[in-house]
């Protein structure tokens, strides 16, 4: 008998905690509110208190408080957030997610540490706020698409909206403010630590206008999609396309495959790995999908048979009205030849 207690208490100790850590990860994993939405090349994330960086070799890895994104050369990170804002890391560009605030108020908080990032911000509210840092500035938006970079002096570059540019002291004191507004432009000196008077785009910005379009419209795009409740269909095909493009390289390049880097290699037997959960992944969705639509075919047959019942109430009602109007004209013609006689 007390040796059963043991076991018992024992299974307590150890499968309780275990079930507990795997329902909490899964919490964790289900709902983000930022993800890698695309990447390309040599990228890594560095989790929070993590010492060791992940390589990224997926897309829609959930992102949260504290990660830290790097691209590195000939590389880029797309980032999506819940409230459709999105973010595009350029090359040699590492940023920390600081402040992701989900609560009475809605505030989000990026630092470039190195390079450049680009960003298609929503319209905000009184209680949203979205700012990118770097060491000597501050950009906080009201909803806009911008470029900041990060060099030997800071610049931000908008091309709709407004963005307010503060310039920092090396406490992250605020130093001076202005507004820059579409097609402008500001630096922050790294010996002034104040942001100029704006002016207007210069060539290195202007000719990334094509690529702000682009970027618009991914986010337009997933914005739909979610407005449809179709996101979750297409982050699926959008995964399995990317493994069977990967194949068709495999086996018409072959060569291809064997020039490329280590990382490279290990994001594409990576993806070749995932084959069989993105698979099961897309006939899961494209069943529920069948059953939903035979449940709105069901419906919709369902739908004409309530309306001859409406239509057979109202020919009802109408036939009572008829007879009352007739009843009440009999009556009153009988009133009328009683009082003639």
């Amino acid at each position: 008998m007390l040796k059963n207690f043991f076991l018992v208490l024992l299974a307590v100790l150890v499968i309780a905690p275990a079930a507990n850590a795997a329902a909490a990860t899964k919490s964790d994993t289900d709902y983000s509110i930022a993800y890698v939405n695309d990447y390309t090349g040599d990228c890594g994330v560095k989790r929070k208190n993590s010492d060791t960086d992940e390589a990224i070799q997926d897309l829609y890895i959930p992102l949260y408080e504290g990660d830290t994104l790097e691209a590195g050369p000939d590389s880029t990170i797309e980032v999506v957030f819940d409230d459709s804002t999105i973010l595009k890391l350029d090359p040699d560009s590492k940023l920390t997610i600081r402040n992701l605030v989900r609560k009475d108020k809605t505030s989000t908080i990026v630092e470039l540490i190195k390079g450049k990032v680009m960003a298609i911000v929503k319209k905000l509210t009184e209680k949203e706020e979205f700012t990118v840092k770097t060491k000597m500035a501050m950009a906080a938006v009201k909803g806009t698409e911008f470029i900041v970079d990060t060099a030997d002096n800071d610049s931000v570059g908008v091309y709709d909206g407004a963005v307010e540019v503060s310039g920092l002291d090396k406490s992250g004191n605020v130093l001076h403010k202005i507004v820059v507004n579409k097609d402008q432009e500001t630096t922050v000196s790294k010996w002034l630590r104040t942001p100029g008077r704006p002016g207007k785009l210069r060539p290195n910005f202007v000719k990334r206008y094509r690529e702000m379009g682009d970027l618009r419209g991914k986010i337009e795009m997933m914005r739909q999609l979610r407005g449809s409740g179709r996101a979750r269909k297409y982050k699926i095909d959008r995964r399995t396309k990317r493994i069977e493009n990967l194949r068709t390289m495999m086996r018409n390049d072959p060569q291809r495959f064997k020039n490329m880097s280590n990382g490279d290699r290990g994001i594409v037997n990576e993806e070749m790995r995932q084959q069989p959960y993105r698979e099961a992944q897309k006939r899961y969705n494209d069943q529920k999908e069948n059953r939903d639509s035979r449940m709105k075919e069901y419906l919709k047959k369902k739908k004409p048979d309530g309306n001859n019942d409406d239509k057979d109430n109202s020919d009802s009602n109408n036939r009572d009205n008829r007879d009352n109007r007739d009843n009440r004209k009999n009556r009153e013609d009988r009133e009328d030849t009683n009082s003639d006689k």
